[in-house]
């Protein structure tokens, strides 16, 4: 009898264990910041204030890119639209998955080297986010959704199935 409940009490522990590790992170605790933020604060440009320090032209970047076959997609994720900063990258392709402050850590280079801006052509908007990203031209779809600093909302779609 001792034995079996042993037995239920391990499993059971096992079970909590992996329920808490089964969902991905994609909280940054550390969201990177402009460097001059002082230059920030006054800058009417980018419409920045004193509590809000993009590093990026806008508050949030959702691309997803799909290629023929099964699992061939990648996405890249940056959000600073509610109360914290998420970051993730799902790339199936190169069997590359990161989460949080590590998917910040390789998103950063990437999207500073971004350029468009809401007035951009969406021709001209992909074809840099796709060297950007150094993704393939021969995709099946292509989804960006881009909410801007300013909080104009672009979305770039093309699908090619």
């Amino acid at each position: 009898m001792r034995r079996s409940i042993k037995t239920l009490s391990v499993l059971f522990a096992a079970m909590l264990v992996l329920a808490g590790c089964g969902e991905e992170n994609d909280e940054v605790k550390n969201p990177p910041v402009q460097e001059n933020e002082n230059q920030a604060e006054n800058n009417p440009e980018t419409g920045t204030d004193n509590n809000e320090k993009l590093p990026f032209t806008y508050k949030d970047f959702q691309l997803e890119v799909d290629y023929t076959g099964n699992d061939n997609e990648y996405e890249a994720e940056y959000d600073t639209m509610g109360a914290q900063t998420e970051a993730s990258i799902e790339d199936k392709l190169n069997k590359h998955e990161v989460y949080g402050d590590e998917a910040m850590k390789e998103l950063t280079p990437i999207l500073e080297k971004l350029t468009f801006t809401k007035d951009s052509s969406e021709e001209e908007v992909i074809q840099e986010v796709t060297k950007a990203f150094n993704l393939k031209d021969d995709y099946q779809e292509f989804d960006l959704e881009v909410v801007f600093e300013d909080g104009t909302k672009k979305e770039y779609k093309v699908n090619n199935k």
